[in-house]
């Protein structure tokens, strides 16, 4: 059989209901103790006897327990449970000898009840299973029992009360115990069953919570590009209907110029035949001015014709005078005889002078005509020249302009094609700006689903966190990991949902990594393991991180800094993913390697000023409860002197059985040892 003390470790508290019918016939409210004692023994259950048993069984007890502990070092099931045996088994000794000279000298009192219990708790402690349990306490009857009748040889008569004293105390020991036992694996296996469902339950809402707000974080990523969307196409509808409005100015406009290339091409074209009737024209002037080139030239040659015949007149006029002044001097040589020649060779130089003269004169004027014919065949050479350079400007001119007028041509029919396609585009604007407007419509739309779905997912949200509470264990860090991960979502949401406009959280209020409750716990971890633990160093960087990047977010976007706020929130994401990561990690090592370190501090609610009695052996008195935890109560009231003392009180209807643990004269600390309902006397 083991003790409380097998690893000197400070016993914990359990927690067991049971409903107990243990009144006698008359009505009265006996403990169960007492009504075990009398259901086993009766009127035998005297303490002078049992005393008396103890005085003569002791002596060989010492024996009895060496080959009880060596037993137990050489089976294999149950050695392990010693821990270091050359450590152990001297104080486990001493307090067994201990337990079992109280429980032979004493009545079942209070210390009793208490004594037995935590042997019982010793056993659940160090995860005994019971069939080795009942076994321990038969292998040492099994020891006592020819001890005992050794010592009674000499007095037969006093055996058999004896034995039944002997068998009586064990028993009842050993069924207190027990009780305690059996409660306390029931308990464990139930606690800690509960709590790994609660564990498991609680991981699974974080994941779930996870998961479904990443979905959230997509759907507020998405309402915000949706109204954004809306917006834009708003803008853009608006932009459209300018469009159309343009498109039809041009169309327009190209109509216009169309008609106006229309216009240009006729023009080019009368303008073609013009110039085609002046080209005409100018071969006329030119066939003209040729015609009186070669007219003049005529003349000009007549005139040469002309002169030359003037000269062959001259020289006659000439030899004629010549002839009438030889004439004349043979007539004054012949005398009056030759006076009437003398008239007449007279009226012949007279004549010839007047020819030479009327020669002199023509061939002035024919001179003065070739001059002018001269001049007038320059001047038409130089038209004629002019008419050339005239005609093949008119030429190059006409050229150009029919190029001209084939491009004007092809120009008018283009813009006859663009002024159709601008129809066609305005049509098409037309149907785009109605389409647009469709699509912001339903961006509005869509937004406002999106913004019904973000509250439904709020209040889905809002139960995970009550059931999360539900599940919640405080005292265990795995539990505040997992709680700290939906924590941790509902902290990055409501920055996206302040940012998308669906909250208000101003970057002021937001906490540092060193408020939160994932901070304060990390920061109030003081296990030299857990804090040596990868895991636990990975989990501060990121999460200062995700703090700081939420701030400068919300930040920004109070500044109306879109693409900060925006860069910001990625980086929240990255670092809100390494938290997650870290907190996996952490949880998976406090299940594995550290699992010895999970435990924490138990909250206790301090917020209690209730007077309660107690009841010890040595009598009875008054406490204050100051606070309540799961194992225990801290009360007022207690001295020094009660500290290792078994207490009864009532608390709120229930009877606990507990131990004074610590005292200071004026404060101290009842450890729950076990609990019933209703009052046992």
């Amino acid at each position: 059989m083991f003790l409380q003390n097998v690893v000197g470790k400070t016993t914990q508290g359990f927690f067991m209901t049971v409903q107990r019918n243990t009144s006698r016939s008359t009505g009265a409210n006996r403990r169960l103790p007492d009504a075990i004692a009398d259901f086993m023994c009766g009127d035998s259950r005297d303490t002078a006897v049992t005393r008396a048993v103890w005085g003569n069984l002791k002596p060989a007890m010492t024996e009895i327990m060496d080959g009880f502990y060596d037993s137990v070092r050489a089976t294999p099931e149950i050695a392990d449970k010693l821990g270091d045996p050359d450590k152990s088994i001297p104080h486990l000794k001493s307090a067994q000898m201990k337990h079992w000279d109280y429980i032979f000298t004493h009545d079942p009192d209070l210390e009793f009840e208490a004594r037995a219990v935590r042997i019982g708790e010793a056993h659940v402690r160090i995860d005994l299973e019971a069939q080795w349990y009942l076994a321990s306490y038969g292998r040492l009857l099994i020891e006592a029992l020819p001890a005992l009748v050794k010592r009674y040889r000499f007095a037969p008569g006093k055996l058999p009360g004896a034995l039944q004293a002997l068998v009586g105390r064990v028993f009842l020991d050993m069924i207190m115990s027990y009780d305690a036992y059996e409660n306390g694996v029931v308990r464990k296996r139930g606690e800690e069953h509960q709590r790994e469902n609660e564990l498991a339950s609680l991981r699974g809402l974080a994941n779930t919570v996870s998961d479904i707000n990443e979905v959230a974080l997509g759907m507020a990523t998405l309402s915000h590009n949706t109204r954004r969307a809306a917006k834009n196409g708003q803008a853009i509808s608006s932009a459209a209907s300018e469009l159309v409005a343009s498109v039809e100015q041009i169309s327009q406009t190209s109509d216009g110029a169309a008609h106006e290339a229309n216009s240009t091409n006729a023009a080019v074209t009368a303008g073609l035949d013009a110039m085609s009737e002046v080209l005409q024209r100018m071969g006329d002037i030119a066939d003209a001015s040729q015609q009186s080139a070669e007219n003049l030239a005529d003349l000009h040659q007549a005139s040469e014709q002309i002169g030359e015949f003037l000269s062959v007149i001259e020289s006659i006029a000439n030899q004629t005078n010549l002839l009438a002044l030889n004439a004349t001097i043979e007539a004054a040589r012949a005398g009056e005889a030759g006076k009437g020649f003398a008239v007449v060779a007279n009226e012949v130089k007279s004549l010839a002078t007047q020819a030479a003269k009327a020669t002199e004169d023509i061939a002035q004027r024919i001179d003065a005509l070739k001059a002018g014919m001269l001049t007038t065949q320059d001047s038409i050479s130089v038209s004629r020249k002019a008419v050339d350079r005239g005609q093949e400007t008119i030429t190059s001119a006409n050229e150009r302009m029919q190029s001209v007028g084939s491009r004007i041509a092809g120009v008018s029919s283009r813009m006859q094609e663009i002024s159709a396609i601008l129809q066609q585009q305005k049509e098409a604007s037309q149907e785009i700006a109605r389409s647009i407007t469709g699509v912001a419509d339903l961006a509005v739309e869509n937004e406002a689903q999106l913004k019904n779905m973000s509250d439904a997912l709020q209040a889905s949200n809002d139960r995970f966190s009550s059931d999360a509470r539900n599940w919640f264990n405080a005292e265990s860090n795995r539990s505040l990991c997992e709680m700290a991960k939906i924590d941790h979502v509902m902290f990055k949401k409501r920055v996206v949902d302040t940012i998308i406009g669906h909250d208000k959280w101003s970057a002021a209020d937001v906490p540092d990594h060193h408020q939160c409750r994932l901070g304060k716990w990390y920061e109030a971890i003081d296990n030299a393991n857990i804090r040596a633990h990868p895991a636990y160093k990975a989990l501060a960087a990121p999460h200062a991180r995700v703090h700081a990047a939420a701030h400068e977010a919300l930040q920004a976007h109070a500044a109306g800094d879109a693409n900060t706020a925006s860069a910001r929130l990625t980086d929240l994401n990255t670092a809100s993913q390494q938290v997650i990561d870290a907190l996996n990690d952490l949880s998976h090592a406090l299940q594995n390697e550290l699992k010895d370190s999970d435990r924490r501090r138990e909250l206790r609610d301090k917020s209690r000023q209730e007077t309660a009695r107690v009841e010890m052996a040595s009598g009875s008195k008054s406490v204050t409860i100051t606070d309540v935890s799961q194992s225990g109560f801290g009360v007022s009231g207690l001295s020094k002197a009660d500290v290792g003392k078994a207490v009864r009180l009532i608390y709120n209807g229930t009877e606990i059985l507990g131990e004074a643990v610590w005292a200071d004269g004026n404060r101290g600390g009842i450890r729950i040892m076990r609990k019933d309902r209703g009052p046992q006397g």
